[in-house]
């Protein structure tokens, strides 16, 4: 099967950041050509006005939250947190399922081809996940048994999940860990080992508030990114949510790992954690960092146009510099920087022959997008664009949405069978 991409501005996001004029040829699941290709396909996608992009990857999200949008807004996190698990202790399985495939077609629709998700009952999240068609790096979240609501142990819960979905070509599974407030130095090292023993990654949360940072100096004396490094938790397979309150210290250590970061500042501002997580220090001292929305809960949108919007002025604004985390800065992000950050940059993250065929095709013939060319394209993407304006997406190859309808799932059902468990779930 194959497919051709004609006619756009294919933004490359390879090493030169080359914009192409030209087409995109997909072979199976990968990129065969980019520019001058064949004229013919088993199916072609006019992309004429509009720009021809690699997938978007969200570096963190908690999917089946979706149900949960817009139950806990105008509150801090601890009320957030409250309202939410009040709610989240009523989950079925089939709401975690029905949940994370509310927030698949949100993303897909958004231009979003691969997302990092941190959750329990990921088994249900992958069944989402395959449904509609996205591409999942999924972790299964463990902490302490006596702070949990998963029957048995988490961690052995993580790594039955590991196990179980190893040979799926659209998950990706990782161990999680819900973060040092919870997870103690046995649960995080054993964590550490069941990734480590299956080869598979780590993704957690870190440093998200003053209080967790806080609370775990008084409790340990070291602040949380000193003490993950302390007991040997940080490493290259290691990516964090959030970063908000790490110290030049800990950015080092982030450094001296290998890990990565995942940046989510409309979740930090919405939930008003205070301070702004120090990205370009974490750049500088060679740390990859993605960016991610949050959940529904946080956030309430899974649109990562916007979330690169606030990201560079968020930063510009608390520096008084304009030129911090330029457009094309920001671009990265969400494509090559983010495809490092979960270790995935030899598949994805660029428009490149041999790479996976994870693309999005944004329109630019918007009354806000006009004028466009090549010079402009990446900060229209950035400033302008909207995830409204993705005409197609596609993952590993094959058509997910284009001209505004789904073709994996009937996106009509999924809406109103979500509505319907929410009402159950909120008696509403």
């Amino acid at each position: 099967m194959s497919l051709l991409l004609k006619g756009g501005l294919v933004v490359t996001q390879d090493a030169s950041r080359r914009i192409v004029r030209g087409n995109v040829l997909v072979e199976g699941n990968r990129i065969a050509a980019v520019g001058d290709t064949p004229t013919e396909a088993d199916e072609v996608i006019d992309c004429e006005g509009c720009a021809v992009l690699p997938g978007l990857i969200n570096g963190h999200q908690h999917a089946a939250n979706a149900l949960l949008r817009g139950i806990a807004d105008d509150v801090p996190l601890e009320e957030m947190l409250e309202r939410s698990f009040a709610v989240d202790a009523k989950f079925t399985r089939r709401d975690v399922q029905l949940g994370a495939l509310l927030g698949c077609v949100e993303m897909l629709r958004c231009g979003t081809t691969s997302f990092q998700d941190l959750f329990y009952w990921e088994d249900e999240v992958a069944r989402a996940v395959r449904e509609s068609g996205i591409r999942g790096f999924l972790s299964w979240v463990t902490l302490d048994e006596a702070f949990t609501t998963q029957h048995g142990n988490p961690v052995r819960n993580a790594e039955a999940f590991v196990i179980k979905h190893k040979a799926d070509p659209l998950v990706t599974t990782s161990v999680g860990v819900q973060g040092v407030y919870v997870a103690s130095e046995e649960t995080c090292l054993a964590a550490k080992e069941v990734a480590d023993r299956h080869g598979v990654r780590l993704h957690a949360h870190l440093s998200e508030t003053r209080k967790e940072v806080y609370d775990h100096v008084a409790k340990t004396g070291l602040r949380p990114g000193e003490w993950l490094e302390k007991i040997g938790f940080l490493g290259p397979n290691l990516n964090v949510a959030h970063g908000v309150w790490l110290t030049l210290n800990e950015v080092r250590a982030l450094a001296r790992a290998g890990a990565s970061v995942t940046h989510c500042p409309v979740s930090n501002m919405k939930l008003a954690s205070g301070g702004v997580a120090p990205v370009p220090e974490m750049r500088d001292a060679g740390v990859a960092v993605a960016l991610g929305t949050d959940s529904a809960l946080s956030n309430n949108s899974a649109d990562l146009f916007g979330e690169m919007k606030t990201a560079a002025l968020l930063h510009k604004a608390t520096r008084w510099d304009a030129r911090v985390l330029p457009a094309q800065t920001v671009l990265d992000m969400v494509t090559i920087e983010a495809a490092r950050a979960l270790g995935a940059a030899a598949d994805l993250g660029s428009v490149e022959a041999g790479k996976l065929a994870d693309l999005a095709v944004i329109s630019l013939r918007r009354p806000h997008t006009t004028p466009f060319y090549s010079s402009n394209v990446i900060s229209h993407l950035v400033y302008s664009n909207r995830g409204s304006d993705v005409q197609a997406t596609i993952v590993d190859g094959r058509v997910v949405m284009a001209d505004g309808k789904m073709r994996t799932v009937d996106e009509a059902a999924v809406l109103e069978r979500a509505q319907e468990s929410a009402r159950e779930l909120l008696g509403a």
